[in-house]
């Protein structure tokens, strides 16, 4: 019996490692595939919301034909005439590409630097994006700042208030002040989104993983009241405890 066991769970690491090669295929396969409309709003005509319209149908073609779906429930309509930052729980390499996809508005992600150095995903990642060297105090005010002026521009802002994946048996980490001192000086609004299923289908093991049905819940936009004397302390509060709950609502499921 125990040999059974083994055996069987061995074929699951190696259906799990097959699928992530295939995974990673079809992520460049589409990449190459949309690399001449990236670089034209890129390089040429540099806009940053079409390149964001184009990510999203990338993003989108390559999750699908990798076998990741997604089932999306959204607590109030977003308006597009108004600009948030969104705030995931951040559990895998899926979270960006499947926000990319679920989120109708033009938006950037606050990310960090070791994924410039991707030979030519990088550069695109690097012009498309906000990137902060956490490691360097200087280099996170810089991009905060930047935030804030993509906010100005018209543009919405993802950033991930745990500042990284955490490690797996890590429920939920505790959340940096960053975006929460960021929607204060902008008063724009919050919107919490938990991804209850991304670290057990794309884990930071790179035996485990399977394809499959993921889901999201974009919460109520929270807004910002500056007349509050610890406003970024209870946006941040309210912030993960929206999410914490709905995790534990999602594990009880």
């Amino acid at each position: 019996m125990i040999f059974i066991f083994a055996v069987v769970k061995w074929i699951g690491y190696l259906f799990s490692v097959i699928w992530r090669i295939w995974f990673l295929i079809v992520f460049f396969l589409v990449f190459v595939v949309f690399i001449p409309p990236l670089y034209f709003f890129t390089a040429i005509v540099k806009n940053n919301k079409i390149v964001n319209h184009i990510t999203r149908y990338w993003s989108i073609i390559f999750l699908v034909l990798s076998g990741i779906f997604w089932k999306v429930e959204f607590e109030e309509k977003l308006d597009p005439k108004k600009r948030y930052i969104f705030c995931p729980n951040h559990s895998s390499a899926l979270d960006i590409p499947l926000i990319t996809s679920v989120i109708p508005l033009p938006l950037l992600f606050m990310g960090k630097i070791e994924l410039t150095k991707i030979p030519l995903f990088g550069y695109f990642y690097k012009q498309n994006s906000i990137i902060v060297d956490r490691s360097k105090i200087r280099d996170s005010y810089a991009a905060f700042v930047k935030a804030g002026e993509k906010l100005d521009n018209g543009l919405n802002v993802c950033i991930f208030p745990e500042g990284g994946i955490p490690p797996s048996k890590i429920f939920l980490k505790k959340f940096k002040n960053g975006p929460f001192k960021l929607a204060v000086e902008k008063n724009i609004y919050i919107v919490p989104i938990t991804l209850a299923d991304n670290k057990s289908h794309f884990p930071q093991e790179y035996f485990k993983g399977y394809p499959g049905t993921v889901r999201v819940k974009v919460h109520k936009a929270i807004k910002v009241d500056t007349s509050e004397e610890k406003s970024i302390e209870n946006l941040n509060i309210s912030t993960y405890n929206t999410i914490f709950e709905q995790l534990k609502i999602y594990g009880s499921k």
